[in-house]
């Protein structure tokens, strides 16, 4: 094990710098060359041969632990985008239903003097906004929860496996936006189930009366 420990050292590391940095997305593949310009590939492949055809690589190594090929394994068997496409489709369909509840309008009163009225939207339609908003926040909190706990796992098990000599790390602009994102289909639901709270009180207090 000390071997190997030694080995894996020697051909990743040049002083204390890594030899290649490697980022792994939904859509593709990306690779730090040096002077700080990125190449990105949906395919491993490509990417690699790119890699091995570039004479500017970060300490002028060629990816001696296939470090592509391992983010296009976390890419292809961990990360999953299909819960988004949900996520996305549900917000449509709720912005599509938002923009059927009647607005601000102008009427005449007993008194003959115009007011600005605002009817109450339909329940069956904020009903149907509740239940495509909460279909969407749950689907978005399970995909951005899950992507979190894989990619750190996934680092994690990367680090361990190879003595520390390869580090691994969570996105933060990635899970900043996801978690946003879930922030506010959150609003969304609560303030939809506000409304109909609401409603439901004044019909009840209307009915009463």
């Amino acid at each position: 094990m000390a071997s190997f420990a030694a080995a894996v050292q020697n051909i990743t590391q040049n002083g204390n710098e890594p030899t290649l940095e490697v980022r792994a997305g939904y859509m593709g593949l990306c690779a730090l060359l040096d002077g700080g310009e990125w190449i990105c590939s949906t395919s491993a492949k490509s990417l690699a041969n790119t890699i091995k055809l570039s004479s500017s690589l970060v300490n002028g190594t060629r990816d001696p632990l296939n470090l592509i090929y391992i983010a296009n394994a976390f890419k292809e068997d961990i990360v999953f985008d299909g819960l988004l496409f949900i996520v996305i489709f549900a917000a449509v369909l709720a912005s599509i239903l938002l923009s059927t509840f009647p607005g601000w309008h102008e009427e005449i009163d007993d008194g003959e003097s115009e007011v600005e009225v605002k009817p109450f939207p339909a329940r069956k339609v904020t009903h149907a906004v509740l239940i495509t908003s909460g279909v969407g926040l749950s689907f978005a909190f399970v995909s951005v929860l899950w992507q979190h706990i894989n990619s750190a796992a996934a680092a994690s098990m990367a680090e361990k496996m190879s003595y520390g000599q390869i580090t691994g790390h969570v996105g933060s602009a990635a899970m900043t936006f996801g978690w946003a994102g879930v922030a506010l289909i959150s609003i969304v639901v609560i303030g939809i189930l506000v409304m109909i709270m609401s409603l439901a009180m004044i019909r009840q207090l209307t009915d009463d009366e």
